[in-house]
């Protein structure tokens, strides 16, 4: 059973349409990513979710109970980190968090607890006495998280988590993301318009596009929808590439095939076939590989042609 369902949700701004009877399901442990252009209302759909806006349709299930209208029930399962800072700026780290935590009403005693557990589970421990306009901005993002988990809650929202972080940080966050969700368990929804780092982090993502979930899956799943071939790019000298592509084609095993001048970008669905192929072609042609590539479609090439085809 899945752990969230979106069951025709609607939600309008006047006759402004934002979200068309969305439907998608989140199942424990997911780390669940959503992707869509601007505008396409992928901020709705979380603030939809954690209740801080009412739909004008449909039901959010949590397993079997509807929460879309239980606001406090809501809060007790879900955490959400924004894209801006939520922590208050003049406290410290552990004050922040015992601040969060009351605002939960946890007792005292949990708070402490909770609070020795995420401190190291964010890399913040010898930090705890800081206050947090003095921290530097990845740490300053990891505070966010844990304010956001104080509760323990079963789902963690994040809302561009690596917005404005420069590559290393980026790779920080997303490191911090796959160890929260390995070791408390914790299923996590995304938001990112940073599409490598959401095929590299998510186990299944859905694509929005104009209020609407157009399709969803694992990556892997999403780029069979695509296309089921690999691409074969390959480089050689002295780069006769007309006559290398009409003698690979001639062979069998290849779909389609480009000549893009500096390489061939070779399309199959059996690439073990084809590079054997290419191994005998070239010899016959007098031909030394420079460089071979075998990869699939990326996560942007597919959701190019999908919100492109829509």
């Amino acid at each position: 059973m899945a752990l969230i369902q979106f069951k025709d949700i609607t939600k309008k701004y006047g006759d402004h349409l934002v979200l068309d009877k969305v439907n998608f399901e989140i199942n424990q442990g997911d780390v669940f990513g959503i992707i869509g252009l601007s505008g396409s209302g992928k901020t709705t759909i979380l603030n939809t979710l954690i209740g801080f806006i009412q739909s004008n349709g449909g039901q959010i299930l949590y397993g079997t109970q509807d929460i879309s209208k239980k606001k406090k029930n809501i809060e007790q399962i879900v955490g959400f980190a924004t894209q801006s800072c939520s922590f208050y700026q003049k406290l410290t780290v552990e004050e922040n968090l015992h601040y969060f935590g009351e605002l939960y009403n946890m007792k005292k005693e949990d708070i402490v607890r909770r609070i020795n557990e995420l401190l190291p589970l964010v890399e913040l421990e010898p930090s705890r006495k800081v206050i947090a306009k003095n921290l530097s901005t990845g740490m300053q993002r990891r505070l966010d998280i844990a304010c956001a988990m104080i509760h323990n809650p079963k789902v963690l929202i994040l809302d561009e988590p690596t917005e404005d972080l420069d590559p290393l940080l980026r790779k920080e966050i997303l490191k911090l993301i796959r160890k929260i969700n390995v070791e408390e368990g914790t299923t996590m929804i995304i938001t990112s318009h940073l599409l490598n780092e959401v095929e590299s982090i998510c186990s299944k993502i859905a694509i929005l596009h104009k209020g609407k979930i157009i399709t969803s899956g694992s990556p892997s799943e999403l780029k069979d929808q695509y296309t089921k071939n690999q691409e074969i790019h390959l480089r050689t000298s002295p780069g006769k590439y007309s006559k290398i592509m009409t003698d690979l084609c001639k062979q069998g095993g290849v779909n389609d095939a480009m000549n893009q001048g500096n390489k061939i970008v070779l399309f199959t669905q059996d690439a073990e076939k084809v590079l054997h192929n290419i191994l005998n072609v070239l010899s016959a042609n007098n031909e030394k590989i420079i460089d071979i590539d075998v990869n699939r479609p990326t996560l942007e090439e597919v959701f190019e042609f999908f919100t492109r085809s829509k």
